[in-house]
C-alpha cells in the first residue's frame, strides 16, 4: 500500500475487515479505487489479478516447467520479485492475495524445506537487465511495430531474449522503460490482454526449441498452493 494513502478511511475499512494493518494490504482498484486518484499513474496501478493471471499463464508452460524460463517481476515503486525455478502459484486469487502479502511483508516465501521460492529486493529494471544480460530486450505493446508472436519470437530468439510485457490495464510502457527496449511488437490488431500475449510468445518459444506438452517431473513441483 503507498504510504501517501495508506491512511485514507477506505484502506483502513478495508484493512480491517481482512485483519491486516493497512500498511500490509495490496492496492487494489476493487476497494481503494476511491482514494486512488491521488497516486501518480493511477491508471496503471491497483490490479494485482493481472499479476496474478500473467504468472499462472508463464509457470504452467512446458518452458518454464523444463527449467528453460526464468521469470521476474518489476512494480512500479522498483521492487523487484525473483521467481524460483518449477514454481506453481495458487490459483485462487485470495491465496495469491495472502501470498504477496506476506512476500512484500517477510521479503521471501520459503518452501516448508527451506527453499527460497520468491524473494523481493529493490531494483530497477534497468539494475534487473544488467544483471541477467540477454542479448536483446523485446518489449510487447499496442505501439509496437505490427507482427505476429511469431514473428517476434523468430527474429530476436537466439540472442538468449528477455520478453517484456506491462501488467497494467491501460496505458503503455515509460519513457524510463522504452529506453531499455531494442525494439517493441505489436502482435495483433487489436489490444490484447498480459496472459494473452504471454501464451503466444513463450509457446512460439516452445515451438522453435520443440518442447512438448508432456512433461517428467510433474509431480515434484515445489508448491506455494494448490
Amino acid at each position: 500500500m503507498p504510504r501517501e494513502i495508506a491512511n485514507h478511511a477506505a484502506v483502513r475499512n478495508h484493512a480491517r475487515r481482512v485483519g491486516l494493518k493497512p500498511s500490509e494490504t495490496l492496492l487494489d482498484r476493487s476497494y481503494h479505487h476511491a482514494t486512488m486518484g491521488k497516486l501518480k499513474d493511477n491508471n496503471k496501478r491497483g490490479r494485482p489479478d493481472i499479476v496474478h493471471f500473467a504468472l499462472m499463464e508463464a509457470l504452467g508452460t512446458p518452458l518454464f516447467l523444463k527449467g528453460m524460463l526464468r521469470v521476474y517481476v518489476h512494480t512500479v515503486n522498483d521492487k523487484l520479485i525473483t521467481i524460483a525455478d518449477n514454481l506453481r502459484i495458487p490459483k485462487s486469487y485470495l491465496r495469491f492475495e495472502g501470498l504477496m502479502v506476506g512476500l512484500f511483508r517477510d521479503k521471501a516465501v520459503k518452501s516448508d524445506e527451506g527453499a527460497v521460492l520468491m524473494e523481493t529486493s529493490d531494483d530497477t529494471l534497468a539494475g534487473l537487465l544488467d544483471a541477467i544480460k540477454p542479448g536483446k530486450v523485446i518489449g510487447l505493446s499496442t505501439t509496437g511495430v505490427q507482427g505476429t508472436a511469431e514473428k517476434a519470437v523468430a527474429e530476436n530468439f537466439a540472442d538468449d531474449c528477455a520478453f517484456v510485457v506491462g501488467a497494467f490495464p491501460r496505458g503503455h510502457f515509460s519513457e524510463s522503460t522504452t529506453r531499455l527496449l531494442n525494439l517493441t511488437y505489436s502482435i495483433s490488431d487489436i489490444g490484447l490482454e498480459a496472459h494473452v500475449v504471454i501464451a503466444r510468445i513463450l509457446y512460439e518459444c516452445e515451438k522453435l526449441l520443440e518442447i512438448g506438452i508432456h512433461h517428467e517431473g510433474d509431480e515434484k513441483r515445489r508448491q506455494v498452493g494448490a
